[in-house]
């Protein structure tokens, strides 16, 4: 039989165990945030990734509208055009008419203008009749001049824009990427909550079993007899297409046809290779970038380097098409380049 004395320092052991057993699982437990430090990180990323979103929405706003911007740019651009084709018909109109006139009066073996001198009763009417002459001169004059200035201004309002397609398309773009950065900026933000999320579950059992445990210490040094009890817990504790093809880089892509407007006098007879222009192959480009007869993939279709341009310089490619309405349809945007060779 164990001595009463014995007993009772029996007892006080396994108390003082079970105690100091407490303190260190309470040491574990807390050594992590505790569940108001995880809740207030977590309230800070909410409003975080609510402000984003207010400014993704902006952003999306601003998207739309030049989006618009673009479109009725596109269609000033194709009224330009209908504009420079009706001058220059105009224009061809009245040259044809201006050599009728001219054959009329002055062509060899014609004796009409003669005659209508020769037909003068005196000679101011003489005088008159050759001041008829010379006004219908500077008539003819007077309208070619008027409508070389019509063609100059609007091959200049056609020219301002282009320019004005051409920074339209790197606001997009812009504004795309920043879209693009704060979209992944909500993802990882989120991804952070759900993390402080379950962070919070776990703090909060922790926190339940210590405190059971606690109780349970409590008890235990309360009791004048037993062994004393134990709790235990447990805490999850150059890039590449998809074919292969090597990238070139991110272009600006714009079209241009055989119009008067988009290669003047040129007319798309023949490219700086040498080659006849065709649709859906041939492209314009800076050779310091890509050397000319080289091939490259653009939105999964080959073309060949054949052409270059005095605007064509760095990371902008010139798409060849037929005519001016498939060059404005088109438009202008970016995309991802890669070597087809």
């Amino acid at each position: 039989m164990m001595s009463t004395k014995f007993k009772r320092m029996l007892r006080a052991g396994v108390v003082a165990g079970c105690v100091a057993a407490m303190g260190c699982t309470g040491t574990l437990v807390y050594a992590e945030p505790s569940t108001e430090e995880l809740e207030e990180q977590k309230g800070a990323l909410e409003n975080e990734v609510s402000s984003l979103n207010e400014e993704l929405n902006s952003l999306s706003s601003d998207i739309e509208q030049l989006s618009t911007k673009m479109e009725e740019t596109a269609a000033a651009m194709e009224e330009t055009q209908k504009q420079m084709d009706e001058a220059q018909k105009k224009g061809e109109e009245q040259y044809e008419a201006m050599k009728l006139r001219i054959k009329y009066m002055y062509e060899a073996g014609d004796t009409t203008f003669l005659e209508l001198l020769c037909s003068a009763e005196d000679m101011a009417d003489f005088l008159n009749k050759t001041d008829f002459v010379q006004n219908v001169s500077e008539y003819d004059r007077d309208m070619l001049q008027e409508l070389e200035d019509t063609q100059n201004e609007i091959k200049k309002q056609g020219d301002a824009l282009r320019e004005q397609q051409t920074s339209l398309a790197d606001m997009e773009e812009e504004l795309n990427t920043k879209q693009a950065e704060l979209q992944q900026q909500i993802s990882d933000k989120s991804d952070q909550i759900s993390e402080y999320s379950s962070q919070i579950e776990k703090a909060k059992e922790a926190e339940a079993l210590l405190a059971q445990q606690r109780a349970a210490a409590q008890a235990a040094a309360q009791q004048p007899s037993g062994s004393g009890s134990s709790g235990s817990s447990s805490s999850g504790g150059g890039s590449i297409s998809t074919d292969g093809k090597q990238s070139l880089g991110r272009f600006r892509i714009t079209h241009y046809c055989p119009c008067f407007y988009c290669t003047g006098s040129w007319g798309g007879s023949s490219t700086a290779s040498g080659t006849v222009p065709t649709a859906g192959r041939t492209i314009a480009v800076d050779p310091s970038v890509i050397p000319l007869g080289s091939q490259v993939i653009i939105n999964g279709h080959v073309y060949t380097a054949e052409d270059t341009g005095g605007a064509i310089n760095g990371n902008v490619i010139d798409i060849f098409v037929n005519d001016h309405a498939t060059a404005l349809a088109c438009g202008v945007y970016y995309a991802e380049v890669y070597w087809a060779n």
